[in-house]
């Protein structure tokens, strides 16, 4: 499969764009976020569906509702293009082939399902193998290099498919853990059906022997039902009998007991009638002196009225003499009352005024503590940047800068470039050294390679003779000696070159050394320049404060002398004040008194009207002495209170006896009806006795027959509730009998499932087992294994090392053979772990891909690897030729080199680009 074109349509940050893409190495570059890494999501969601995002509305671009993609490829000789959109209702996923590169392509299918398959058969990849082997995620050639060989296992095992059996024989724990506890909660309810079917025998019998004592009790009972039915007519009989006499009974007790009632009403109403007789004489004597209680209850009114106005008369003349004098002592003391009140006033104004004159002093007064404290900041902080100025100035010039450049630095931002300046220039040199120390290093290693091939030569031409270590062919010893001389002459070469190398990389590595001391030095300068640019800049703001303070110190003059005419005007208005005080409280107590007072007016008025009801009392006593000669002016109190009273006893008793003679006709026509009532009540009684007489009722004949009554019902009872109690326990022995068949179906169905879960379970365990990593995992691996080891050497061979042979064993381990014999991957240098690790990853991808790999996608392949090993892979990737097509993302300027294709990522007002 090669990839040729991508269109992308409001796919996440991109609006509308398309990238083409060739044959050889595709780089993709661009900043952090540009939105390099989409272009690799895209192809995998147009291929598979396949997103990193939480759901597919969240890959349309914001501000758009609708996305779509188109990729075109092509496989086996023939192009292909699908393509995935998505609307506000609905995703749609289209596929298209072309017969030639003539002809337009032509539709194949459409929908999820049948784009998938087609897919699948196009391609023989799925998503999970795309994922695993064409699609080389970030950092995984690193881990290849850095994981310990366990890691490098799960890691590898991971890419073949193998995490997803390892994930299926976890889950398959859960499955038996569920079914063995069905297994355990089955075991519990089993019965022993042997027990069962006893029981049940037992049953039967109890239930047999009950029918039969129901059948006798049955026939028992209709024999006394015979008996009861001829006993119930005689009941009958004489209880209606019975009922007639003690009706009648009843009837003559009800008689005598309403005589007894009317002879008792009788005579309590003739003793009423009595009573209101001797009450009507009474009442005549009374009358006579009812009538003088009103004449009495006049005259006491009006002699306590009249006492209580005098009072009130008194009270009012005192108030209006109290009224007058105030008045008086109001219009006296008005004028002094005045002149308080303007002293008052012109004092709080001009306390006023000094509290805001002594408010401004004391604001001053902090002011000129604020500028002292100011002024000894200002010239701490003046020195301490002029010291760290002229110290800063001395460490670059220790540190290289010239002197005509120091003498021209009179400013922080000044002193900032001349010190990032000589920051970039020794960063530069340091890198220089890096470089040249990895260049020697690299040149040791080679000296070394080149020391072991000859050694080994030399070694054979010493233990074999006449015959050549590398050719196999006949040499004589003049041949054998120059081979000797010319092998040790470059043994001893390449030691005095890596002789030479060492030093070379020991006085480098001491002089980046000397280098990152100073780098180290200068970065912390720039540090305290940016520290005391701050404090410079808060300097010259305190220099500004400081002459805001100065305007303000000079009014302070001005300011205390207004403060001291101020105090003195205050004390002048506080002494007039005083001399008016006496008249002011005079007058304010005056005001006070008046109010209490009430108005002069209305308490005039009231005198007047107490006056003319006490005129108004005085003519109603006269009138009283007239109506009862008894009454003068000269009685007292105590004397006319008892006189009023005794009246009052006499009427009351009066108005009692009148009430109780209203009752006398009411009484008269009661005591009439009670006579008559007592005659009918006799003739009542003399009728009831007669029909006692004539009846035939016998008590004891009577009982004679409840008892045979009685008897039967006892009997019947029993009869019933035994045959009840038999019921009943037939009932339970059915019910019992029904639950003990249905355990004995239970217990055969849960024998059934019990023994179909333990087969089951035989079976899930033996599948989990084949899941294991003792069973298809190793068998995948191991049939894996060869043919990974065949691809990997294949990819490493095309690298050029010095090796002969490479191998895996069984736990991936990589060995490779060279001139100095077996090597693991811990033991070879660098630039070839990362080549081994390439290797392997492609070697991975081609065996997943059936041999048939014809491009891999690489995002950002260089992560986590450290520069040596970073610049190591970017030239192992350059000298790659047996992949048609790479397609490599990165933010590594060092790959652009290595691109036959360059696509180049900004992210412009939030939009990805391709700039051409």
């Amino acid at each position: 499969m090669i990839f040729t074109k991508l269109k992308l349509n409001n796919f996440k940050s991109y609006k509308n764009q398309t990238i083409n893409f060739d044959e050889g190495i595709s780089v993709i570059v661009g900043e952090n976020g540009a939105g390099k890494s989409t272009i690799l999501e895209a192809i995998s969601f147009a291929l598979f569906k396949q997103h990193t995002a939480k759901k597919i509305d969240d890959l349309v671009r914001n501000n758009s509702n609708e996305m779509s993609v188109e990729l075109e490829f092509l496989s086996n000789a023939r192009m292909y293009k699908i393509v995935r959109s998505k609307t506000k209702s609905k995703l749609k996923s289209s596929i298209y082939k072309k017969a030639s590169a003539e002809t337009d392509f032509v539709h194949i299918c459409t929908g999820d399902k049948e784009v998938s398959n087609e897919i699948l058969q196009i391609l023989d990849i799925d998503s999970d193998l795309f994922l695993n082997a064409i699609y080389i995620r970030q950092g995984e050639i690193a881990e290849l290099v850095d994981k310990t060989a366990s890691e490098k296992k799960q890691l590898i095992g991971k890419l073949l498919g193998l995490d997803s059996l390892e994930r299926s024989w976890k889950n398959f724990l859960q499955f038996i853990n569920s079914y063995e506890n069905q297994l355990s909660e089955l075991k519990g309810k089993l019965y022993s059906s042997e027990t069962l079917i006893e029981d049940l025998n037992l049953k039967n019998a109890e239930l047999r022997d009950l029918k039969d004592r129901g059948h006798n009790l049955e026939a028992q009972i209709s024999e006394v039902d015979e008996l009861l039915k001829s006993s119930v007519e005689d009941k009958r009989t004489m209880e209606r009998e019975k009922e007639i006499y003690e009706t009648q009974m009843n009837n003559l007790k009800s008689e005598q007991n309403t005589l007894n009632v009317l002879e008792r009403d009788k005579k309590v109403v003739q003793e009423n009638l009595d009573e209101i007789k001797n009450a009507e004489e009474e009442i005549t004597r009374l009358d006579k002196y009812v009538s003088k209680l009103d004449v009495y209850l006049d005259f006491e009114k009006s002699v306590t009225s009249i006492q209580r106005l005098k009072e009130d008369e008194d009270n009012i003349e005192e108030t209006l003499k109290s009224i007058s004098k105030q008045k008086s002592m109001i219009t006296d003391k008005k004028e002094d009352y005045n002149n308080y009140l303007a002293c008052e006033e012109e004092i709080n104004k001009l306390t006023n005024q000094k509290n805001n004159f002594e408010k401004e002093l004391a604001s001053i007064t902090r002011l000129e503590q604020d500028k002292k404290s100011l002024l000894k900041n200002i010239e701490n902080d003046r020195n301490e940047i002029e010291d760290f100025f002229s110290r800063s100035k001395d460490k670059l010039q220790d540190n290289g800068l010239s002197q005509e450049i120091l003498a021209e630095i009179s400013e922080f931002i000044q002193l900032e470039e001349a010190n990032n300046d000589l920051i970039n220039e020794i960063s530069s040199k340091i890198e220089d050294l890096s470089k040249d120390i990895i260049t020697k290093n690299e040149n040791i290693v080679s000296f070394k390679q080149n020391i072991k091939a000859a050694e080994k030569p030399l070694e054979e031409l010493n233990d074999v003779e006449n015959k050549c270590p590398v050719c196999q062919s006949d040499i004589d010893d003049k041949k054998k000696f120059e081979l000797i001389e010319g092998y040790s002459l470059e043994i001893e070469n390449n030691k005095k070159l890596i002789s030479e190398n060492e030093e070379n990389v020991r006085l480098l590595t001491k002089n980046k050394s000397s280098f990152n001391e100073k780098l180290d030095l200068l970065q912390n300068l720039s540090k305290d320049i940016i520290e005391y640019k701050h404090k410079f800049s808060n300097l010259e703001k305190d220099l500004v404060k400081l002459s805001d303070i100065d305007e303000s110190l000079e009014a302070k003059e001005y300011t205390t002398n207004k403060l001291g005419e101020i105090i003195i005007l205050i004390d002048k208005q506080k002494t007039n004040r005083e001399n008016f005080r006496e008249s002011h409280e005079r007058y304010i107590q005056a005001q006070g008194a008046l109010e209490v007072l009430g108005s002069e007016t209305e308490s005039q008025y009231k005198l007047k009207q107490i006056r003319n009801e006490i005129d108004n009392h005085v003519k109603n006593i006269k009138l009283a002495i007239e109506q009862d000669p008894h009454l003068s002016g000269d009685i007292s109190t105590v004397e006319l209170q008892n006189r009023i009273t005794d009246l009052k006893d006499k009427k009351e008793k009066y108005n009692q006896l009148k009430g109780f003679v209203q009752n006398k006709n009411s009484l008269t026509s009661q005591f009439d009806a009670i006579k008559e009532d007592i005659g009918v009540c006799l003739n009542q009684i003399e009728i009831i006795q007669n029909k006692i007489d004539a009846s035939s009722y016998d008590g004891d004949k009577f009982e004679q027959v409840i008892y045979r009554f009685e008897m039967y019902g006892r009997r019947r009872e029993t009869f019933n509730n035994e045959l009840s109690g038999i019921k009943g326990r037939a009932r339970e022995l059915i019910a019992t009998v029904k639950n003990l068949k249905e355990k004995i179906e239970t217990s055969n169905k849960f024998q059934q499932e019990y023994d179909d879960i333990s087969d089951y379970l035989f079976l899930l365990n033996h599948i989990r087992e084949l899941y294991s990593k003792n069973g298809i995992q190793k068998d995948l691996r191991n049939i894996s294994r060869p043919l990974i080891q065949q691809y990997t050497k294949q990819f490493f061979n095309e690298f050029n090392f010095n090796y002969s042979d490479l191998t895996l064993d069984d736990e991936y381990n990589v060995i490779v053979y060279g001139p100095e014999g077996e090597s693991s991957i811990s033991m070879v240098s660098g630039g070839e772990k990362i080549a081994i690790a390439l290797a392997l990853r492609l070697g991975i991808t081609q065996a997943m891909a059936k041999g048939d790999l014809d491009t891999i996608l690489l995002d950002e392949p260089t992560i986590h690897l450290d520069s040596s090993r970073r610049h190591e892979l970017i030239n192992l990737l350059k000298d790659m030729t047996l992949l048609p097509q790479m397609i490599i993302v990165t933010h590594e300027s060092q790959l652009e080199n290595a691109a036959d294709n360059l696509i180049k990522v900004e992210k412009i007002n939030g939009i990805s680009k391709v700039i051409t």
